[in-house]
């Protein structure tokens, strides 16, 4: 329950997009994992561009994941977009 919880605040908070067009040109293999402590609990989250403007968010906590695919914001690269998600205090490699 509380990864969903988690996930469903991580999907809207992420969702932020005007348009499915990134000049990332990114493909499905570039994927980059972002941790986050959550309340004391550690969640794991992969964002992976699939060089459309999306990108594959795959939450992961305690054994279970939650995947969505979210659209890139308008004007945003890929990195970009991750680097926002560090920004909000993830720890991504």
């Amino acid at each position: 329950i509380m990864l969903m919880a988690f996930a469903a605040g991580l999907f809207a908070f992420t969702s932020t997009s005007c348009s499915s067009d990134d000049d990332g040109g990114g493909s499905s293999s570039d994927c980059i994992t972002c941790s986050m402590d959550f309340e004391g609990n550690e969640f794991e989250t992969e964002y992976c561009d699939n060089g459309d403007g999306t990108a594959t968010v795959t939450v992961t906590s305690g054994g279970q994941s939650v995947s969505q695919e979210q659209d890139i914001p308008e004007d945003f690269t890929f990195e970009d977009y991750v680097d926002s998600q560090e920004q909000s205090g993830a720890d991504c490699n």
